[in-house]
């Protein structure tokens, strides 16, 4: 699709005008999809609107091809829709089966707390003799 742009220039002082354009992978593989070979031709005009009218270009359109080679077996497809679901129901199915395991192994009881001093064998020590 042709994009065109317009940037002002503030000075024309030097003899040449570079424009540099990338190719995105995704497009062509969205796109393109049943491509093998794929050529684009790259256009560029360059037109100056001034006020004085003094301004000649020389050589104002360039045209250039861009051949592509796609390689059919690198294209991503889409996942199925019932994936999601599965892997989803398997990750819970799994977590289930490691708590389960965990719980078995008593990896969630408490930790039994110290045995107490029975009270019936303890001697109160009075506050002044301690």
């Amino acid at each position: 699709r042709c994009r065109p742009f317009r940037c002002p220039l503030p000075s024309l002082e030097r003899s040449e005008l570079r424009a540099r354009g990338r190719l995105w992978n995704g497009t062509f593989l969205e796109e393109f999809l049943d491509v093998e070979n794929l050529e684009l031709i790259v256009r560029a005009e360059v037109s100056v609107t001034s006020p004085r009218g003094n301004v000649v270009i020389k050589d104002a359109v360039a045209q250039m091809s861009v051949s592509l080679h796609l390689d059919p077996g690198v294209a991503v497809t889409a996942v199925p829709w019932w994936v999601l679901p599965l892997a989803v129901l398997l990750g819970l199915l799994l977590l289930a089966l490691l708590v389960l395991g965990l719980w078995k192994l008593g990896f969630f009881r408490r930790a039994a707390p110290p045995p107490a001093v029975p009270r019936f064998r303890a001697v109160r020590i009075p506050q002044e003799q301690r």
